[in-house]
């Protein structure tokens, strides 16, 4: 009869799993079809992802016999330590019940292996953080919050947009104290690259103490200059840009980026404009722009392009990250967001300070 029962039991069991299971397999099944598997995934990486972050950890692991012969000799000396202390505590708190058991050693040896336990736990809960971290973030990432993406995006578009309008702002003050913009870059009379127009700028942008750092006497490469130009100037950085310029090695490490460029056709080598001389009109020429490609150096004589090389077209040409298009400086200091398809010539007339080409819309 106890046989029986018991194998009843057993069939109840291999029935009960077998309703349970097959729900699930169909679910798995439509959620496939529909692809719809990112929950199948979720509940995977999370239930099996430590497994390769161990596999790659251990991978690197080196054990150091003594290292691993201190870390035994220190955990020994602190639990003998530990079982006198805590002994120690209770002899007195019981000094008066002779009857009462003292300290054990084993409650002693219990303590330190929970605190063990303890410290494993820890480090398998960052681990299972990183996996989720993981998860969220990578190229591979299995959620995204489009919403989130959007406002992000239009924040960065916004303080990038700012940007450019702070330096316009700096390039009509310069413009109010010499008669002119400044020149692109200065070179001297052999062609030695000399220094930036935001170098000139930098007194207008709040940066007074920067510029009184430079000698500007010797080139923005010479070896006194170094220091300021490694400066971090975040007024000059797009949010967002994953990458800093182009000359990453050599004698050029270390130097800061500017993600913005001058109009060639206003501001060039050795040559400045004034206002007079843009009579196409403020509000219909480029002074700068967001680059993405061919980055240089905030201090870079040579921080200028030609804008009718096109959006998002040419590395030599103005562009950026966000989606669609980039951001100009207009020579009135208002910034627009030129598309990457704007037309040619639409973008030649605004690239010339005195082209006299109609501009139309754009």
């Amino acid at each position: 009869m106890m046989e029986t029962d018991e194998t009843k039991e057993k069939v109840h069991g291999v029935h009960f799993w077998i309703a349970i299971s097959v729900p699930v397999l169909q679910l798995s099944l439509v959620l496939i079809v529909m692809e719809l598997i990112f929950p199948i995934r979720i509940v995977f990486l999370l239930c099996v992802g430590w497994a390769s972050y161990l596999v790659r950890t251990f991978s690197r692991l080196t054990i150091s016999p003594s290292l691993t012969l201190m870390f035994l000799s220190t955990l020994l000396v602190f639990t003998f330590g530990f079982h006198l202390y805590c002994r120690h505590i209770k002899d007195n708190v019981t000094a008066a019940h002779a009857e009462v058991t003292p300290w054990q050693k084993r409650w002693s040896l219990s303590l330190v292996t929970m605190f063990l336990l303890l410290a494993v736990s820890g480090i398998c809960v960052i681990s299972v953080t990183h996996q989720v971290f993981w998860m969220a973030t990578t190229q591979d990432k299995i959620f995204e919050d489009i919403h989130m993406r959007d406002a992000s995006q239009a924040a960065r578009r916004a303080t990038s947009k700012h940007n450019l309008k702070e330096i316009g702002l700096a390039l009509h003050n310069y413009h109010d104290t010499y008669r002119q913009f400044p020149v692109g870059g200065t070179f001297g009379k052999a062609g030695q690259p000399q220094h930036s127009w935001v170098t000139q700028l930098l007194p207008y942008l709040d940066q007074n103490t920067l510029y009184e750092q430079i000698d500007f006497n010797q080139p923005w490469t010479a070896a006194d200059n170094r220091e300021p130009f490694e400066t971090n100037f975040i007024l000059l950085q797009s949010p967002g840009m994953t990458y800093d310029f182009t000359e990453e090695e050599g004698e050029a490490a270390g130097y800061k980026p500017a993600h913005y460029a001058a109009n060639s056709r206003v501001l060039s080598a050795n040559s400045g404009m004034n206002m007079r001389k843009i009579k196409d009109g403020s509000s219909n020429t480029i002074l700068a722009g967001e680059v993405r490609s061919d980055i240089k150096a905030w201090g870079d004589p040579t921080n200028f392009r030609d804008p009718t090389e096109g959006i998002n077209r040419n590395p030599r040409g103005f562009g950026s990250h966000f989606k669609g298009g980039a951001h100009v400086l207009m020579g009135d200091g208002a910034a627009r967001f030129l598309s990457e398809d704007i037309d040619p010539e639409v973008l030649k007339a605004l690239s010339t300070p005195q082209g006299g080409e109609p501009v139309g819309e754009f």
